[in-house]
């Protein structure tokens, strides 16, 4: 429906939330926060995602790690300044824009303020994937998964010795 502007609330149970809450990183009751999360769950369930085709054996280890989120080679980085998106790609262990070698806040304020935050402005495509990820959304999984990880694995460890 183009050209409108629809807003309205919807009933969401209280498990869900705290799901949300816990899988994204965000309290359940930041409603602001957890929006663009539940607006990407919904856009995934209308149009899911084909499925990834299989990587060689032997796929590359290339790529940039921005934090948490590791970046494999291809992997696609799109941002827009008034309407207009520019676009760069991880070659080997940097992100190219053009010939220039540059860090995802550089490549998120090349037009504009310069204040904008990189996980909030730059979207992402991984290579053999169709769909485009906001950064942030990535950035609060990998979060959320290296928290599960390190909380089962504290309680799987066992040192020799100790009680």
């Amino acid at each position: 429906m183009p050209g409108y502007s629809l807003q309205f609330p919807i009933r969401v149970p209280d498990d869900v939330l705290v799901e949300l809450g816990e899988f994204t990183g965000h309290f359940w009751s930041d409603s602001l926060h957890l929006e663009p999360f539940v607006i990407e769950a919904i856009r995934n369930y209308i149009n899911p995602a084909p499925p990834a085709p299989q990587q060689p054996a032997a796929a590359s280890e290339a790529g940039y790690q921005w934090k948490e989120v590791f970046l494999p080679e291809g992997t696609r980085l799109r941002a827009s300044f008034d309407r207009q998106q520019y676009f760069a790609t991880v070659k080997g262990a940097e992100i190219k824009y053009g010939e220039h070698a540059v860090s995802p806040s550089c490549f998120a304020n090349l037009y504009g303020s310069g204040n904008r935050n990189a996980w909030k402005a730059i979207w992402l495509r991984l290579p053999g994937s169709d769909a485009w990820l906001l950064a942030e959304v990535c950035r609060s999984a990998r979060k959320a998964a290296i928290a599960r990880l390190h909380g089962d694995g504290a309680q799987a460890k066992h040192i020799p010795g100790k009680p």
